[in-house]
């Protein structure tokens, strides 16, 4: 037995698993860029397959992964994801060829993501709450950007100091340390079941069990899907090329860091408030005030812009990508239940990972024509077609309250 404040418990790990995963393995990404150009000599397009071909990993691991979650015991997989993440950032650090850099990044750092990641931490928030659901996710999605915010910051400092090699050790040995133990201990307690539906009753969508058909068949699961894709890509594109952009205009790399750590927070922002209003307002509007946000920071990109500009530039890009989490989960878990839900996330970061491309069309682009410029268009143009096919998202089924068994 459990205190009814023990679900919060639960998110406040998946914070902490969220913070570790994904800030280490997408948003210090960047920050490898320029040591690994010069240790492996490869250009900006060929390093960028190694974070495409991570995404792709967890996009095609996730449906597979994400049934599990629905059907095996979600701590031994997150534990396992722990200590998939830690044995990748170690292996990292030994790599002397850049196939190997490939080769980790499309193997354990897959697990790590999957299982530590947005897929089982919005599954296990899912399963926990009934009520207040979109609040609990928001929380729980501001772990990755609370990890974006601090491992930058911390990576740029460790590598300005003791190269990428120990600050890999370093990373790794936290990713150890900080998830095997504590998920071991607050997973223990399993999330408890809804009360059976009476006979005659009413059914509520949380106890439907959906078949593989009837979700990758109906519009409510692919138009979200359709429209989260671009905020995917420009996330990419933006981000891990942000290393390389900076230095470009003549920025540091620690200004570089500093912008991802902007990000991270207009991320936050983001994250708690669509989570915020994802309960009560339509998630249409959601959606169209995050296209329109990424789409002035786009344009805010483009050309020579200045450290203002770029800053103002990275806190709306946060604040529209932010939302890109909260939303899968509030605009999933609204139409098809819990039930199904880690089967039904599978299938839509299955998809949305194809938002990938954004990373390797950046390093391309600029490898053909020296600029940036076009992929920034290319992520502007990508939203507006999107934005219009939001407007016919079915609406969430009808809310019935669940109880929780004693």
């Amino acid at each position: 037995m459990v205190g009814p404040h023990y679900s919060w418990l639960v998110v406040a790990l998946t914070v902490l698993n969220q913070a570790i995963s994904v800030g280490i393995l997408i948003y210090s990404f960047a920050l490898f860029v320029v040591p690994w150009l010069d240790a492996f000599d490869v250009n900006r397009g060929q390093l960028m397959v190694a974070i495409f071909l991570l995404q792709m990993s967890v996009g095609f691991a996730s449906p597979v992964l994400g049934r599990w979650l629905d059907t095996c015991s979600i701590r031994v997989l997150v534990v396992a994801g722990g200590v998939a993440t830690g044995l990748g950032l170690f292996a990292l650090s030994q790599a002397t060829a850049f196939w190997q850099i490939i080769l980790i990044h499309m193997t354990l750092l897959p697990l790590g993501m999957v299982l530590c990641g947005t897929l089982a931490s919005q599954t296990i928030v899912s399963k926990w709450f009934t009520e207040n659901r979109g609040v609990a996710i928001g929380v729980s999605a501001a772990g990755t950007s609370l990890g974006g915010f601090l491992f930058p910051l911390i990576t740029a400092q460790l590598i300005s100091l003791f190269g990428w090699q120990s600050t890999l050790v370093v990373l790794s040995t936290a990713a150890f340390v900080l998830l095997v133990p504590a998920n071991l201990w607050i997973l223990r307690v399993p999330p408890p079941p809804p009360r059976p539906v009476p006979a005659g009753g009413e059914a509520h969508i949380d106890a439907r069990v959906w078949t593989d058909r009837e979700i990758l068949t109906t519009r409510m699961f692919w138009i979200p899907v359709a429209a989260l894709m671009p905020m995917n890509a420009a996330f990419g594109g933006v981000q891990f090329n942000l290393g390389a952009y900076v230095s470009d205009l003549g920025f540091e790399q620690s200004f570089a860091a500093q912008l991802i750590a902007i990000t991270s927070l207009g991320m936050i922002a983001g994250k708690f408030l669509f989570g915020w209003l994802g309960d009560s307002v339509d998630h249409r509007k959601l959606y169209w005030f995050m296209a329109v946000s990424l789409a002035i920071a786009m344009g805010l990109y483009i050309g020579q812009p200045g450290a203002g500009e770029l800053r103002l530039a990275a806190v709306l890009q946060g604040i529209a990508t932010g939302g890109v989490m909260p939303m899968m989960g509030i605009v999933y878990s609204s139409r098809f239940g819990t039930f199904a839900f880690g089967k039904v996330l599978g299938y839509v970061n299955m998809f949305l990972m194809m938002g990938a491309f954004g990373s390797i069309l950046s390093g391309w682009l600029f490898d053909v024509t020296g600029s940036y410029d076009y992929a920034f268009m290319a992520f502007l143009a990508l939203v507006v077609p999107c934005a219009v096919a939001m407007y016919w998202l079915p609406p969430p089924a009808p809310t019935v309250r669940v109880e929780w068994a004693a």
